[in-house]
């Protein structure tokens, strides 16, 4: 397993508020969204990622970790922990993140998103979205009012329904995969998914050395427009 990861404030953006962890030895991989305007997204993206990971670094080395069944628990200790942030900081009151959380273990990979930062999983001819989005279009969808088609050009499609630090409940998505028909693994914030089709995502993959693909992602993303951060983890499998 090779892995690589890179943030960029995008070409319209004055400030980062994605953050992103990965923690190899326990193959665990985060990436976050902040929202809340300048001093307050990028800060809930760390304190989220950095919960995240240190509750489950320290759960494996104890020998408890159980993804299904522990991960609920963490994302809300990851959410209280904003919460709690705000209740000593004020002025940062109305910030929160999305969050994608990955994690190998015996040849199967774990998942949960809140929001709509994305997993998706590359093989020689499809990118397949793991994640399920928590967003406007997303609902609209799901409930027959837009195609698929329609929600990718939708102009309220940054609106999300769910994230972590804004109320004390949230909507969370969860689900595991069996990794013998996939390649690579693409984990990135919507800067990315927004701006760069996934046909194009597949075409980097697939006509490009790894070690490039991560910075030709993000490249991709600000030459059609860099509207917002881009954050990606890209992991070969």
């Amino acid at each position: 397993m090779r892995v690589s990861g890179i943030t960029d404030k995008g070409i319209k953006r004055n400030n980062n508020e994605d953050y992103f962890l990965i923690s190899d030895h326990a193959k665990v991989f985060v990436v976050a969204d902040g929202m809340g305007g300048y001093k307050a997204g990028e800060i809930a993206s760390e304190i989220a990622s950095k919960a995240i990971i240190g509750t489950i670094e320290d759960r494996i080395a104890n020998g408890t970790f159980d993804f299904g069944y522990d991960i609920e628990e963490i994302l809300m200790y990851a959410s209280n922990e904003i919460l709690a942030y705000v209740e000593n900081n004020p002025d940062c009151r109305g910030m929160g993140t999305t969050v994608v959380v990955a994690h190998f273990k015996d040849n199967v990979l774990y998942i949960a998103n809140v929001g709509d930062s994305r997993c998706y999983a590359i093989t020689d001819d499809s990118v397949i979205q793991l994640t399920k989005d928590h967003s406007l279009v997303a609902e609209l969808v799901k409930i027959g009012s837009i195609s698929a088609e329609e929600a990718e050009m939708h102009p309220d499609k940054n609106i999300i329904t769910s994230a972590l630090g804004v109320d004390s409940k949230f909507e969370i998505y969860k689900s595991s995969y069996d990794m013998d028909d996939y390649k690579y693994i693409l984990i990135c914030s919507d800067g990315l998914s927004n701006m760069v089709t996934t046909e194009e995502i597949h075409d980097i993959f697939k006509n490009h050395n790894f070690d490039e693909v991560s910075e030709l992602l993000v490249k991709s993303a600000n030459k059609n427009g860099g509207k917002d951060n881009i954050t990606v983890v890209c992991i070969e499998l």
